[in-house]
């Protein structure tokens, strides 16, 4: 990777699968790598209420706001952007590079069974959303699976987000 570049790791799965867990162990091995990178848990750059009837899951507000970090993250020159986020097309991961203007992608896919899906929602979600991450997980457990844009695909199930970023951090191979 040249030292200009800048190279995207999407972190895609369905609602409970891990993204933000494994993109977080990610970042803290790159740290402990000296790597400079910047994470961005992008659902997290999308809680504002109401959304606009065209933006239902707030992607394009998402992508201002991941532009803007990325701009004022360049300080620290970064060249590697971590970003977890559901990416259910390759038109979706094509806004995120452009975003940053991004010139390497590579989409990381998690995936775990329904059980694990539906029992790490329950820990998480206790309130009045719990109904719907449990449903919208499956829904995209299913949609998921049946794409084929993901670089590298990581089943979850029984294996710690400290080994899935390892494994990752190994295959991604960018700074070798």
């Amino acid at each position: 990777m040249s030292s200009n570049a800048t190279h995207i790791v999407l972190i895609s799965g369905p609602v409970g699968v891990g993204k933000t867990t494994v993109a977080q162990e990610l970042s803290g091995l790159l740290v402990a790598q000296s790597i400079p990178h910047t994470f961005v848990d992008l659902d997290a750059l999308t809680h504002t209420y109401p959304r606009p009837d065209h933006d239902p899951f707030g992607q394009e507000l998402a992508l201002r706001n991941l532009k803007a970090v990325w701009s004022n993250a360049q300080d620290s020159r970064p060249r590697l952007l971590l970003v977890a986020r559901v990416i259910e097309s390759e038109a979706s991961a094509q806004k995120i590079a452009e975003a940053v203007e991004g010139t390497g992608c590579t989409l990381v896919q998690l995936m775990a069974q329904d059980e694990t899906l539906l029992e790490r929602v329950r820990k998480r979600e206790t309130g009045a959303g719990r109904d719907w991450h449990e449903a919208r997980a499956i829904e995209l457990s299913r949609s998921l699976s049946k794409t084929e844009i993901a670089d590298l695909i990581f089943q979850t199930d029984g294996v710690s987000p400290t080994e899935i970023a390892t494994q990752l951090l190994q295959k991604l191979d960018l700074f070798q």
